[in-house]
């Protein structure tokens, strides 16, 4: 692994961790957003509690997943120590 790879791997990592959260909380915002609009609540907790609750799922249901990129990652780059550090 080269220090082009350290740096590609690591945003991958961070990719692979926040998008997927990231999405949620756009999708769930916007829902909510639209919901609110169409009946006219205006509650500033109702969007908070939806995005709350999808992440709770999302981290319940895609959590392993999300952190095995990261884990990929730290395994490869601590191998890769060696080989960094002595050109």
């Amino acid at each position: 692994m080269s220090v082009n790879g350290v740096n590609n791997g690591a945003w991958l990592a961070f990719a692979e961790l926040a998008g997927p959260t990231l999405i949620l909380m756009l999708v769930v915002g916007l829902g909510a957003g639209i919901l609110q609009t169409a009946t006219q609540v205006r509650e500033a907790s109702i969007p908070f509690v939806l995005k709350l609750a999808g992440l709770a799922a999302l981290t319940t249901i895609a959590g392993p997943l999300m952190m095995g990129g990261i884990d990929h990652y730290a395994t490869r780059l601590f191998t890769a120590i060696p080989r960094l550090l002595h050109g």
